[in-house]
């Protein structure tokens, strides 16, 4: 009987575990589909930005001439991970990716970069890795409240750039693909790609004619930059956001799987243990009415 009580307590637990499993991957199902919306309504946004700039640029051509010198300064890194637990190893793909961009970077031996960390997960990881974040996030509990938390990461870059003479910003964080699959990927955030700004002022117009604007060529363009700034933050939160949902449902599979296995075999058990006590009852009853009968 002291076997049966001990399977039938294991098997509550696993049954309590199975139901916290399954609302868990509900809620990253659920998750997956608002952040995949929002991601496709910033998309439709920063294709705005890109067609003010391709006005600016269309008039000013001269804006894309530069130099091509590159400053002697830090390079700031900002990495992306989860925020909460129960996502596999989400952080790994991250912390490898920066790991090896380091590592082709360090052959110039000035290289030492400043680091903030986004999602409390992960900082540990980049510790273990060599990188000690100077600044940490967390992920809002909202993602309404995602314009807040950029405001205070746009500070840092600036304190970056003006006290510690971080001249170049890399963005690290994983970006959904296909279904729950992701990938993790580096983007430049400052300076400004100049590659990408021509192909954006070679692209043809749809109409016959580009808009006119009001505003002076240089406050329109400084306008039109920050607003690009703040949207290529905004996206790498819910795509990050999104990666992580993704993982998470992804490692809630695996634990549903395995939870069902284990009640299998720990239903089996206790059937298989019920019976057998069952037959030694029967057993003693049988040899005790031999007893009495003799």
């Amino acid at each position: 009987m002291q076997m049966l009580e001990s399977i039938r307590r294991k098997i509550e637990s696993a049954e309590d575990l199975y139901s916290v499993v399954k609302t868990m991957k509900a809620l990253s199902a659920v998750n997956i589909h608002v952040y995949e919306r929002a991601v496709q309504a910033i998309n439709k946004y920063f294709q705005s930005i890109e067609n003010g700039l391709q006005i600016v640029l269309k008039k000013n051509p001269e804006m894309l001439i530069t130099n091509n010198k590159i400053s002697e300064g830090v390079t700031g890194i900002i990495a992306f991970g989860a925020q909460k637990g129960m996502a596999g190893n989400f952080n790994l793909p991250v912390v490898n990716k920066l790991k090896g961009w380091v590592e082709k970077k360090r052959a110039d031996l000035k290289f030492s970069p400043v680091v903030c960390s986004i999602g409390d997960r992960i900082r540990e990881q980049l510790k273990d890795a060599g990188f000690s974040p100077e600044s940490s996030f967390d992920f809002p509990a909202f993602r309404y409240h995602i314009d807040s938390t950029i405001q205070d990461l746009l500070l840092v870059i600036e304190s970056w750039r003006f006290q510690k003479n971080v001249n170049t910003i890399h963005l690290f964080y994983n970006k959904p693909i296909r279904g729950v699959s992701f990938q993790p990927i580096t983007l430049q955030l400052f300076p400004l790609d100049i590659s990408w700004l021509r192909s954006v002022a070679k692209k043809s117009w749809p109409s016959r004619s580009i808009p006119l604007y009001t505003l002076t060529t240089g406050e329109l363009f400084n306008h039109l930059i920050r607003q690009y700034f703040f949207i290529i933050l905004f996206r790498a939160f819910i795509e990050s956001m999104a990666s992580e949902n993704a993982s998470r449902l992804m490692t809630m599979q695996k634990a549903e799987q395995n939870i069902e296995e284990r009640l299998e075999n720990l239903n089996a058990q206790f059937n298989h243990q019920r019976q057998k006590a069952i037959t030694d009852e029967l057993l003693d009853i049988i040899a005790g009415f031999e007893a009495l009968t003799k």
